[in-house]
């Protein structure tokens, strides 16, 4: 119990330190009597942090694409999973191993190529891709997005331990692969589909590197929250003088509590379902 109750306190004390930083005015940031409660409540900061983090335009582009292609990914890589589980064709092991093969590529290594390639289709066709979610929906459509051979691996791992005298009993009723996926399969793993979902939503929601390409103008959270303290020590006060070092930290802290707010939030409405989705399928570690 002891070794629990510390665990859990090492994982959410960052958690709590955003919390009580956020509450406190700038004269209790570098007070070290103040511990954990401020003497000076104010919620200066989240207004203050709002305006430096542009927070309603970034949450919402962060939302779109998060929810976006956390979904494409879902259906990409339940598809990709189930095929490899369920029919034997030449080359299985190959394209298996392939897919697996992609976690130990570097995301800098292709995410270049692949720019490149969506520019060249604006100037060809002169629809906009760059500063909209088609990148990273496509990849994620494609199986392609981020960590979409860890999702397959998953599917696969799920599907793989599946009786398959469900689909036996759909071909004998008169159902096709395709409609007995749909029919049958989807509605049995609707535990997988929702760590899969939980888990892209959280990568793509705390991705910086590729939504500094695609999004060189809309910036989501994680763009704002990397660019928040450049725009403190470029603004001012009103009177002119600049943000203290207290201040600076206080508005940091509140930000990047404002960033991960959302997912914890969802994670605390679905943590009972998630945590046996978990148990369910077998994922350690």
């Amino acid at each position: 119990l002891f070794i629990i109750i510390g665990l859990a306190f090492v994982i959410l004390y960052p958690v709590l330190y955003m919390v009580s930083v956020s509450f406190r005015a700038p004269e209790d940031v570098l007070d070290p009597s103040v511990v954990w409660i401020p003497r000076h409540l104010t919620l200066e900061n989240y207004r203050m942090a709002a305006w430096l983090l542009d927070y309603g335009s970034s949450l919402t582009t962060t939302l779109i694409m998060s929810l976006l292609c956390a979904v494409l990914q879902c259906f990409t890589c339940s598809v990709t999973g189930y095929g490899f589980a369920r029919f034997k064709f030449k080359g299985k092991n190959v394209l298996l191993l392939g897919a697996l093969a992609t976690l130990l590529v570097p995301m800098q290594t292709t995410m270049m190529p692949i720019y490149n390639n969506f520019v060249q289709f604006t100037n060809v066709t002169r629809i906009p891709t760059i500063d909209t979610p088609i990148p990273m929906a496509i990849s994620a459509l494609f199986g392609v997005g981020l960590k979409a051979g860890l999702f397959i691996f998953i599917f696969y791992q799920f599907y793989k331990n599946m009786p398959a005298e469900l689909e036996d009993a759909a071909y004998i009723d008169g159902c096709g692969p395709i409609r007995a996926y749909f029919r049958i399969i989807i509605p049995n793993a609707g535990s997988m589909f929702l760590v899969v979902f939980l888990l892209s939503l959280v990568w793509y929601w705390n991705d910086s590197y590729a939504s500094v390409l695609y999004y060189p103008s809309n910036n989501p959270l994680s763009m704002s929250l990397a660019n928040m303290s450049n725009r403190i020590l470029s603004s001012v006060k009103p009177d002119g003088t600049n943000y203290s070092t207290a201040e600076t930290m206080a508005y940091l802290k509140t930000g990047a509590l404002m960033c991960v707010a959302p997912i914890l939030l969802i994670y605390a409405f679905l943590q009972r379902r998630f945590t046996r989705s978990v148990i369910n399928s077998g994922i350690v570690g």
